[in-house]
Parts: structure tokens; C-alpha cells; sequence
């Protein structure tokens, strides 16, 4: 859990091999294209590869040093591989390797904005992992739930190295969760590095990999659209991390030092972005998704690089950047399914773009007027509010009624599809797509087969449910609803929709089938997740509406453009952030005892003095020390983690609650369970009635007694 200095060095130095040598294989397999891209794609590269390799070996070692060795070792080979037959004689290509970071912010001005929101980024997520405040371990706000989920993975992982892994809060359990984004960590934890440098280290390469990604993918999409590149990418970077909408509104009505705005800063979860009492639910993409969740942020990682990489290919029309993408997608299941999901709905447009490209240069494409925008746009948003006073109405419509209607968005775009593959026989469009996708089932379907679809199953997964982020009972219709949760966004989209120019509308058109499909259909048990997909289709968005302010609103009068150009700007700008920055404002200064001194001081003992593969009785709390810190098997865990996995675990929550208070009983179940240790502290006292207290101390040795805490040896 601490860690020691060597072991710290090994970890770190065992993660950065894998980077330096994932930069390597970037800089000769793209060898024409620039530096920083190189590095971005490599560093990708490198984080993917120590997910997959030790995981292919673990199979045959389980999760261990010796997978961890044979892993570096295959990644070495694929790197001589790789020079040996393709870069031939200089990975340098002619580049200058001599940094002049002066033209680094002329080139990339965006690194004036990126850089401190990476600081802060991670001076939160120092403070808000697992810190030391006199012998407690403290968290944040965001990071109070799911990271014991996280950091459970990760120490059981490493510490039990079964494979493929299974819950430490639910032993005998398959792990029913893309563990790819904890089990990088469980590669460096495994060395012997402290707890909290296993968490943190891939977590900050990951962190610029997403930030990187999203202004690559930004500037590359604007590069056609217009003037001042660089600048629009910058406000569409800006535009998606500091996502909020008016609920800034209900903090500053009374004004600056009253009661009513300090709580943003005290209370807990109630925010100008997320205020369930006005039904304020679109969460910051850094405080919300970025820092706690594990998963969106490395199944980012991976993601907006690779559309930046898809983006070249298609373009460039190079087969072997369609294979390098196809790659990294089919590998994206286990880092994040949210993410491979929404690579799926963003192909699926990108193939029909490319053939309406074609059709397009032969004169075969209709053109859609102003007017005819206008109403499609005005009929959509009419059909859903209406939708949603029926719905709050409590009509018939039920969940496979809404299923349905998400099934038929998807089905009138597949007759658009097939329509374009039926005209447009474009032999190397279909070559290069089908590559891709032979590549990407080649390496995914395994992963959906033995973990995906095994997990994704019964009524609580994919479901129809209509506009699911709008608790109608406060009264929002959901244009309403919209427009306090996504704000001057949603306002400019829609005008980007009607008066936006027509690759203004190419840009959007991914995100808007995402956008549509996620309002109909929920992919997995717990509706919040639904984001995952939402804010991919609002980046779509952001680049979109970039473009629009910046080119299309000056351009209606252009006496005054460069004056409009700048009041614009501004004003967009203050009204999309001041919700964001409140919040992160909210979440930096945010502290909660995790797990206070005694139940830290528990965690420590039993990481030096039980096996790990021990089974401990304790209480069912989210933030339970010994599944979380020490990695070592509980009876059951929190349910909050298990329903949302599809996991059936109420009859071992039930046995927990009759061990603890049915005398008669519990032998038999501790036996059932292969329970060796009993916990009796604060959490299992209070959660449960023990009328035998006394008498279980005499039954059982004591092998543990400190700050109130009893550790029982059975």
C-alpha cells in the first residue's frame, strides 16, 4: 500500500519503458508526419500496449512478474520488428529533435490554456488521492464513490493476480467491468510502488493524451473551414472541458456573499452543474468524468487520438494507418465499451460521408436550404418536447415503445447508408473501411464474447428511455431542460443547424446520430453513464459551433466582423465557462475523510499479515479499507458498485447480515464463504444488530485490536 523507494523506481521505470518504446514505434510507423503527433500517437501507443500485453501473458503466468517481463519483452521485439523491416535506416527522418518551445505556443497556442488546466487537474487529483491527514486518508468529492471501486480493482489485481480477474468484493465473481483502465495501474502497483504512485502515474499521461487528442482532432476538422485554425480550436477545446450550461443562475441570484453561493463550495454535489433540485445534470467533463472515472478517462486516451488518426487515413487513404486504427479500436472494449460504442456510431458516419464525398464530386448530392434546415430542426425539437409532456403525462409510451424509436433512428440512417453503398461503388473506400473493420472484429469479438455480452444481459442493460437525464416530475419539457443544462451551447447549436454552413453541419453530423440514439436507448444499468456517449457527441458540437462563431456570426456584418468577431467570442465564451469554473472551483478546494485512522491502520496490518487471497467478513460500505487498500476479499461489497455491473449479489449481501447477527447461523456460512478473519469495528457495529458480541470475542481469537477495532481469526 505504501510502497518502497525501489519499488517506486521499478514501477515508474517499468511504465515509462513501455512510453518510450510506444514513441519509438510511432515515429516509424508515421514517419512523414509531424513530431508532436509522433509523440501523442506513441505515448497511446505505450499505454495501450502495457494494457494488453501483460493481459495476454497473464493467461498463461496469471498476473505476474513473469507476465510482466514476458510483456516487455514482446514489446521490445515489436519494436526491433518494426525497425528493423520498416524504418530501415533513421527514425528521425530529417526531424529537428532540438525543442524551441517559443514556437511551440506560436504553433499551439492552446498549450496557454492547456498547461494550467493540466496543473490543476493535477494538484485535484493529488489531494483528492488518498492523502495522508493524521494517519486518515482523505479524498474529494468526485473521487468519494468510485474510486474504492478503483482502487479495489487495482490491488486485488495485483496482489491476488488471478486471471481473468475476479471481485474482491464478491469473490468467485468474474469481473463484469472494462478492467483494462485499473489493471495499468496494477502493472506498475505490482513492482512494489506506493498505492496512490500506481494510481496517479498513468492517470496524468492519460490526461494529456485526452487533451491532446481533442485539440488534435479540433484543428484538424477546422483545417478546411476557414481562417484563423488555431484560434477556433482553441475556443472548441475550450468550449468542451469547461462544458456547463445557466445553472450558474440559481447560485448568484442573491448575489456574490450570500449563503446561497457559498454552498457551492461547502455542500456536497450541488453545483452550476450538477443541482438535482432544479434538475441541473450536465456534469463537467473534468470534475466529473475526467478525475473519478477511470474508464472514460483512459478509454479517452485512446479514443480521440485515434479519431485523429481514422481522420488521416481517411484523407490520406494510407491502408496501413486504416490497420493502426483498426488496432487500437478493436483493443478499446476492456479499456472503456462506452467508448468503443460510440467509435462504432462515429464510423458508421464517417464511412456514409466518404461516400457522399464521392457522390458529392459527381453532382449527386442534394442540397439542403435554409429553410428546409429550419424546419427539420424546428420538427425535431417539437416531436421531443411533445414527447416529453406525454411522457410526464403518464401515457402509455413504455420502455419498448421508446426502444423502438431508438431503433428506427438507427434504421432510417442504415437505408442512407446502403443507399450511398448501392450508388457510390467506390472500391477503395470499401477496401480501406472494410480493413478497418476486419481488424477491429478480428480483436474485439473475443473480448465482446467472453465479457461483454456475457455481462450485458436481463432488462437492466439495453432499454428504451426517453430524454432518462430529465426528471420530469420538476417540471422540465425538454427544450426547457436543455437549455439550463447545456446553455449558450444549445442555443448556438440549433442556430449552427439552421444557418451554419455545410461543413459546419459535416462536423456536427456524427455527434447528432450519437446525440439521438443516446436519447432513446440506455446501453447499461445505471442512466448516468449515458454521458459517456452524449459528451463524445458534444465535442462534435463544440468544434461546430467554434467554427460558427468565429466565421459564420462576424460574417453577417462584415463592416463590423472583427468588432462582432471579439464581443461574440467573449460573450460565448464567459457564458459557457462560468458554470465549469464554479464547479472546479467547487472540486479543488473539496476534502472528505475516506478512510478515517483505525480502518487505515486495519488496512496496513492486514496487507503485512494475511495472504491475499484471505477472506474477510466486514461490513458493506462503499469505502471499505480491506477491499479497497489491501486488495484481500470481502464476503460482499456495496451494492452501489455490484447492481450497476449486472452482478447477483443479494444473497451474499443477505448472508453478510446473518453472519453478523444470527448466531445460529454463522458457522455454517463462514465455512460457506472460507471466511478467515472477522472485522468488528465502527462500520459493522453500526450497520448491523450483534447480539452476541461478547461471546463471538471468546469464540474466535483476537488477532488484531487497535483504535476500536477487532480483528477475529476463524
Amino acid at each position: 500500500m505504501f510502497g518502497t523507494i525501489t519499488g517506486n523506481i521499478a514501477g515508474t521505470t517499468y511504465f515509462l519503458a513501455f512510453q518510450i518504446l510506444g514513441i519509438w514505434l510511432a515515429m516509424m510507423l508515421f514517419k512523414k508526419e509531424k513530431m508532436s503527433f509522433c509523440f501523442l500517437i506513441g505515448s497511446v501507443i505505450g499505454s495501450f500496449t502495457l494494457q494488453w500485453f501483460p493481459v495476454l501473458f497473464a493467461f498463461l503466468f496469471k498476473f505476474s512478474k513473469m507476465a510482466h517481463v514476458a510483456a516487455l519483452f514482446l514489446m521490445l521485439l515489436l519494436t526491433a520488428a518494426v525497425y528493423f523491416t520498416i524504418a530501415k535506416r533513421t527514425i528521425l527522418n530529417g526531424r529537428k529533435m532540438k525543442p524551441n518551445i517559443k514556437q511551440w505556443f506560436v504553433d499551439a497556442p492552446v498549450l496557454f490554456l492547456l498547461l494550467p488546466l493540466f496543473l490543476f487537474v493535477v494538484i485535484t487529483l493529488s489531494h483528492h488521492t488518498i492523502s495522508y491527514v493524521d494517519g486518515a486518508m482523505h479524498s474529494g468529492q468526485s473521487t468519494y464513490g468510485d474510486m474504492n471501486m478503483h482502487l479495489g480493482f487495482i490491488t486485488s489485481i495485483a496482489n491476488q493476480q488471478t486471471f481473468p480477474p475476479e471481485y474482491s468484493i464478491l469473490p468467485g465473481t468474474k469481473l463484469a467491468y472494462p478492467f483494462l483502465s485499473d489493471s495499468i495501474s496494477s502493472s506498475i502497483y505490482l513492482w512494489g510502488s506506493s498505492l496512490r504512485t500506481a494510481y496517479l502515474l498513468p492517470m496524468l499521461f492519460a490526461l494529456l493524451q485526452v487533451f491532446f487528442g481533442v485539440y488534435t482532432v479540433a484543428r484538424y476538422l477546422l483545417q478546411t473551414t476557414g481562417t484563423s485554425v488555431k484560434a477556433k480550436a482553441f475556443l472548441a477545446f475550450t468550449l468542451f472541458f469547461f462544458n456547463g450550461g445557466f445553472g450558474f443562475v440559481y447560485f448568484l441570484n442573491e448575489g456574490l456573499d450570500s449563503e446561497n453561493f457559498i454552498r457551492i463550495f461547502s455542500a456536497f454535489y450541488e453545483t452550476p452543474t450538477n443541482y438535482i433540485a432544479e434538475n441541473i445534470q450536465w456534469h463537467n467533463i473534468i470534475c466529473d468524468m475526467l478525475i473519478p472515472q477511470r474508464a472514460t478517462l483512459f478509454g479517452w486516451a485512446v479514443l480521440f487520438p485515434l479519431l485523429a488518426l481514422l481522420f488521416k487515413a481517411r484523407t490520406e487513404k494510407k491502408r496501413s494507418y486504416f490497420i493502426c486504427s483498426g488496432i487500437l479500436a478493436g483493443g478499446l472494449v476492456l479499456i472503456h465499451t462506452h467508448s468503443f460504442l460510440a467509435l462504432g456510431i462515429l464510423c458508421a458516419v464517417f464511412v456514409t460521408q466518404d461516400l457522399c464525398t464521392e457522390a458529392q464530386q459527381k453532382g449527386e448530392s442534394p442540397r439542403f436550404r435554409t429553410l428546409t434546415r429550419f424546419c427539420i430542426v424546428t420538427i425535431y425539437l417539437l416531436f421531443m418536447t411533445f414527447l416529453s409532456i406525454l411522457l410526464r403525462a403518464e401515457s402509455s409510451y413504455n420502455a419498448n415503445t421508446i426502444l423502438s424509436y431508438g431503433i428506427g433512428v438507427l434504421g432510417i440512417f442504415g437505408g442512407i447508408f446502403f443507399y450511398q453503398l448501392i450508388q457510390n461503388k467506390n472500391k477503395k473506400i470499401l477496401v480501406h473501411w472494410g480493413i478497418f473493420l476486419g481488424v477491429v472484429l478480428l480483436l474485439a469479438l473475443p473480448q465482446l464474447l467472453g465479457f461483454t455480452f456475457q455481462q450485458a444481459q436481463g432488462e437492466q442493460f439495453v432499454r428504451g428511455s426517453f430524454n432518462w437525464a430529465n426528471n420530469m416530475e420538476l417540471g422540465d419539457n425538454y427544450l426547457m431542460f436543455y437549455l439550463k443544462n447545456l446553455g449558450i451551447l444549445f442555443i448556438l447549436t440549433v442556430m449552427m443547424l439552421i444557418w451554419g454552413t455545410r461543413k459546419q453541419i459535416q462536423i456536427a453530423l456524427p455527434g447528432i446520430l450519437i446525440w439521438v440514439v443516446a436519447e432513446f436507448i440506455l446501453f447499461q444499468p445505471n442512466p448516468y453513464d449515458n454521458n459517456k456517449l452524449l459528451l463524445v457527441a458534444y465535442l462534435f458540437f463544440c468544434i461546430a459551433v467554434a467554427d460558427f462563431v468565429w466565421d459564420t456570426i462576424p460574417g453577417w456584418l462584415p463592416k463590423t466582423a472583427k468588432k462582432l468577431r471579439i464581443a461574440t467570442t467573449s460573450l460565448v465564451t464567459f457564458l459557457a465557462v462560468l458554470a465549469a469554473v464554479l464547479t472546479m472551483g467547487r472540486e479543488y478546494v473539496s476534502d472528505y475523510e475516506l478512510y478515517d485512522s483505525s480502518y487505515a491502520a486495519l488496512a496496513e496490518w492486514a496487507e503485512n499479515n494475511t495472504d491475499p487471497s484471505d477472506v474477510f467478513l466486514t461490513a458493506t460500505n462503499h469505502n471499505n479499507a480491506i477491499a479497497s487498500l489491501t486488495g484481500r476479499n470481502i464476503v460482499c461489497g456495496s451494492g452501489t458498485f455490484l447492481y450497476y455491473h449486472g452482478v447477483d449479489y443479494q444473497p451474499a449481501e443477505a448472508d453478510v447480515k446473518t453472519m453478523f447477527e444470527n448466531p445460529q447461523e454463522r458457522e455454517t456460512l463462514v465455512q460457506k464463504y472460507n471466511v478467515k478473519y472477522i472485522v468488528l469495528g465502527a462500520y459493522e457495529q453500526s450497520d448491523y444488530a450483534i447480539p452476541d458480541l461478547d461471546s463471538m470475542i471468546t469464540a474466535y481469537p483476537v488477532v488484531y485490536k487497535e483504535k476500536g477495532i477487532l480483528v477475529l481469526a476463524v
